[in-house]
């Protein structure tokens, strides 16, 4: 009889202790899955390059974002000119005829000075409309939105009215809507180092928005969130400027407010990137894009496995003077495996 308070001793096969200690390896990573991810990109050529001479968009093309609805592609996207910035719209069938369609500058978009820049696009179902969200000057980068039935037409946008009135002295930049089923989460980068997050519900969007809290630190700009497809999880992708250098990091969580857990600051960045184009290496860095997503509804869905971005980038040695003058153009990039990086270990 053994006395239940006698440590026991088990003698195991020299190959079942491997066995155990590989399950234990198994089990213990598995969770970490996202933090030792290899990502691993494709890039295409450009798609769309700055206009010519004179253009609203000659100088760059940047803050893309992107749906796809009624059989062709919807590209909003801030436009640079000599003087300022707008918004400009491009639509084709393919995005390799992207750099060929016409472009159109949206007068609409504007605030109570003519700049009117980093759009977000989605349609919002309860409402049977498309909105854009984005940025102006007033009031230190004031929110606004505007609202059209008709995505292709870019005459169609509605006057644009304030989405929130700031309520803190500090920076305002990048806002960014997604929605669950019962609530609508404004996002935006505060002092160029804080996520915020506010929430409204669904009935009372785009008005009713509640206290801010911080959602996540530590990064530059341009947070993205989107929901995983299938899955009861969210992935945020943040924006990092080291030395005038442009990547992206990720974090992770369960529900919209968190909390969020950073995933990897190596998410994407040029020593990632592989250039399977026709033409010569186009950029160094990897700067505010916009995930091509599943569907195009406030949900903000997409499927991991090879999933495309489409990004801003340049060289390092066009990044020198006046960030006005810097020649953004617009590239596809595509993940060689899943965006859990679960298949990259």
């Amino acid at each position: 009889m053994i006395n239940k308070n006698t440590m026991l001793s088990i003698t195991l096969p020299l190959n079942a202790y491997k066995r155990l200690f590989v399950l234990v390896i198994i089990i213990s990573t598995g969770a970490v899955a996202e933090e030792n991810a290899n990502y691993q990109w494709t890039v295409s050529d450009p798609v769309l390059l700055p206009g010519p001479k004179g253009a609203f968009d000659e100088v760059a093309v940047k803050d893309p974002t992107i749906v796809f609805s009624e059989g062709a592609w919807h590209i909003f996207y801030t436009a640079r000119s000599q003087d300022e910035y707008t918004t400009g719209y491009v639509s084709a069938k393919d995005l390799a005829d992207i750099q060929r369609a016409p472009r159109y500058k949206l007068r609409n978009i504007r605030g109570e000075s003519r700049y009117g820049c980093a759009p977000q696009v989605f349609y919002f179902a309860p409402q049977g409309k498309w909105y854009l969200i984005f940025q102006t000057l007033d009031a230190n980068y004031q929110p606004a939105y505007s609202t059209t039935m008709t995505i292709a037409d870019p005459n169609s946008w509605s006057r644009p009215q304030s989405l929130i009135e700031k309520d803190s002295k500090a920076k305002w930049i990048d806002f960014w809507i997604i929605c669950d089923e019962t609530k609508a989460y404004l996002f935006y980068t505060q002092a160029h180092k804080d996520v915020m997050v506010r929430t409204t519900s669904l009935d009372q969007f785009p008005k009713g928005w509640g206290e801010s809290q911080k959602a996540f630190s530590g990064i530059h700009e341009a947070v993205h969130i989107y929901k995983v497809k299938g899955q009861e999880k969210y992935h945020l992708i943040y924006e990092i400027n080291k030395d005038e250098m442009r990547s992206f990091g990720l974090a992770t969580a369960k529900n919209l407010l968190g909390p969020w857990k950073k995933a990897t600051d190596r998410y994407a960045g040029v020593e990632q990137l592989r250039f399977i184009g026709q033409g010569e290496k186009w950029t160094d860095m990897v700067s505010h894009g916009e995930l091509i997503r599943a569907g195009y509804d406030q949900r903000l869905e997409y499927e991991p496995k090879g999933c495309r971005w489409i990004i801003q980038g340049m060289l390092k040695k066009d990044a020198n003077g006046p960030y006005a003058d810097r020649t953004w153009k617009l590239g596809i990039m595509t993940l060689k495996e899943s965006c859990d990086g679960r298949d990259m270990l």
